[in-house]
Order: C-alpha cells, then structure tokens, then sequence
C-alpha cells in the first residue's frame, strides 16, 4: 500500500472537512506576483442517497485533505510530512512499515519545552531590564515559535483546479480546438483560506463546484505577501468562459475523468511519506542535543542545553514552499448579480 493510499483522505464536502479541523511540479498551483488568474473548479457528478433514502446527483469537488507535519533540519532545510497518525501499511513481504503512532506528534510537546527554555534564557543573558527587556521578549516570541524543532499537525486542504491561460487583458489564449487553454493544477490551501472562499461563495449565492474565481496577486517580491494580500472575485455566470464557450465543458469533464492522485508527492513533498522507524531517526536528530541536556539534568541539576548558546540572534526561518465521498451541494442557485459584486471589491483571502 503506498503512504498516499493509506494516509490520504478523500475530501469533496469543504464543509465536513472544516468540521472536522475545527474540532517543484506543473501540477502543483503557484501563485505569480502581479498576476490575475482565472480558475475554474472542477467537479464530478455522483449519485448518492439523501435522507430519505432516494437518489440523486451530487457536485463532488475534487480534493485530498490531510494534516501536516512542518519543520526545518539543522542546516535549515524546510521539511514536511503528512501526520503519520492511524496510518498502518505493511510493505509486500508482511514487514510493518507504519503502525499507526506518529513519532512526529510525540515530540511536539518538548518542541514546546525547548522555547520556552530559550526564552528564559534569553531573559536572563540578553542584558535588558525593564520595559526594555518586556519589548525584547515580546519581539523575539514569534521567531522562537517559528524555530520550533516540530509544529503541530495543520490541516491543508489539496483541490484540483482548473488554470485557464490568459493574455494581459485577461482574454483566453485559444487552443488549436478553438476553445480555451488551461491546466489541471493541485491548490494547496489552509483551512482558514479555504473556508474565507467557501464563505465569500456562498454569499455570491453559489456554489463552489463549478466557479470560476479571478484570483488576483500583488507585484510583491515577498512570496508570503502574495498570497497573504491577494484578492477574490467571482464571476458572473453569464461571463465564465466555461458558459461562453460551448464543448468548453466537455472538454474539462474528459480531461479531469483521467486524473488520479498519484504522483502528488513530486508536487508536495509532505505526500512523500516516510516510515515510523524514518520519522523516529527524524526526530532523533533534531532533538539529539535537547534528549542529551535532559540525562544529563537527572543528575545534574546544573546542566545547560547548549545548541542554541552562542547564536547572536535568532535566525529567521526559511521561507515555506508555496491540503470523502458525500459532498452535499451548497445552498443557493444562480448567484445575484447584485450579492456577488456589492461595493465592487474583491474579497481578501
């Protein structure tokens, strides 16, 4: 069983998947500083029961969720795994290759411990007092957390889009078919992005199977400023490319009914996976140095925890790269022209 099998899970209910979290390749979606998009979402008809037992057709969006592992190895490379959490796999020959603990998650807890060690630390040898030392500490909380050796599992939500390629009038580049160019992509969003989306649909009174968005990106050189102040429009029904250009549709329903989820991994190296006797080797290199100080505390009260001493000032963390059968359709029907533009701003996501 591969890790994408057995760690993967369907998702095509946005709303179920925000329930429950509440509680380098061409498929992969990239945002381009001052540059709109124009995305379509795919989706599938699938018949299924309702409550009272009878069958109908359903818009399935087309998506995989899973919570994610981030951190950075001693020499600064970013790092990430999908939660090794229930999932169990065996290899052909029988061997256990994971037996549904997450070494990942057991160690996030001293993670933890370390910056608050630092922290104090810090207090104690920066030689601030006073108002000054409470607006150091305060400053360099954020870069400790962001250091942290392991983070918390966070859910993603990874949905197939569909790219259109357009001029710099944001006009459809047509294909040799006389229809509109595109590309199958793989958006990774947060769960906070991906409700604010849902949210700023449903409130055009639509459904997010079957939009079209503008994404629209800021001439930034920050990657993180890009995507953290882009902007969101829907489209008017009447205006998509999929209404204006008929066999457009069919198009895009033959070419998502061939996609599969493999090779994701190339996309999204968290999807790579890694064993449990791989994630413990993880772990116990990046908390060699911590794992020492602690036998060493049982016995000497005087110990120090010494990786960090010496460091000048806490290093900035590398810049991250770039996460079920039943969806019920959402409420509304065609959108009012009115409700989607209002004041005639995009929305922030």
């Amino acid at each position: 069983m591969s890790f994408l099998a057995a760690a993967g899970k369907k998702t095509t209910d946005i709303r179920t998947f925000l329930k429950e979290v509440g509680g380098g390749s061409t498929i992969k979606y990239k945002p381009e500083k001052g540059v709109k998009h124009y995305v379509y979402i795919p989706y599938l008809n699938v018949p299924v029961q309702d409550e009272e037992g009878n069958e109908v057709i359903q818009k399935q969006v087309i998506a995989l969720s899973g919570n994610v592992h981030e951190w950075n190895t001693p020499d600064g490379k970013y790092k990430a795994s999908v939660c090794l959490k229930d999932v169990v796999r065996k290899a052909e020959d029988g061997t256990l290759l994971n037996d549904g603990s997450c070494p990942l998650c057991e160690r996030v807890s001293d993670a933890w411990d370390i910056y608050r060690y630092r922290l104090e630390m810090e207090e104690k040898t920066c030689g601030k007092t006073g108002e000054d030392l409470k607006k150091h500490i305060d400053g360099i909380k954020k870069v400790f957390a962001d250091e942290r050796k392991m983070k918390e599992a966070k859910p993603y939500i990874y949905m197939l889009v569909l790219l259109y390629k357009t001029d710099s009038k944001g006009q459809p580049i047509m294909g040799a078919n006389n229809l509109p160019e595109y590309e199958l992509k793989i958006m990774k969003l947060s769960a906070s992005r991906i409700e604010k989306l849902q949210q700023q649909v449903e409130n055009s009174g639509d459904e997010l199977a079957g939009s079209e968005m503008i994404f629209e990106y800021p001439n930034e050189d920050d990657p993180r400023l890009v995507v953290s102040q882009s902007t969101t429009a829907p489209v008017f029904p009447n205006a998509r490319f999929i209404t204006k250009y008929p066999g457009l549709a069919q198009a895009i329903a033959n070419d998502v009914a061939k996609f599969t989820w493999e090779g994701i991994e190339k996309a999204f190296l968290e999807w790579s996976g890694m064993t449990t006797a791989e994630a413990n080797k993880v772990v116990d290199e990046l908390f060699g140095k911590w794992d020492e100080y602690k036998r060493e505390l049982a016995v000497n009260p005087n110990a120090r925890y010494l990786e960090y001493a010496g460091a000048n000032k806490a290093q900035q963390p590398p810049l991250i790269p770039g996460g079920d059968a039943g969806i019920k359709p959402l409420p509304g029907g065609i959108p009012d022209v009115n409700k989607i533009f209002g004041s005639g701003k995009p929305v922030s996501i």
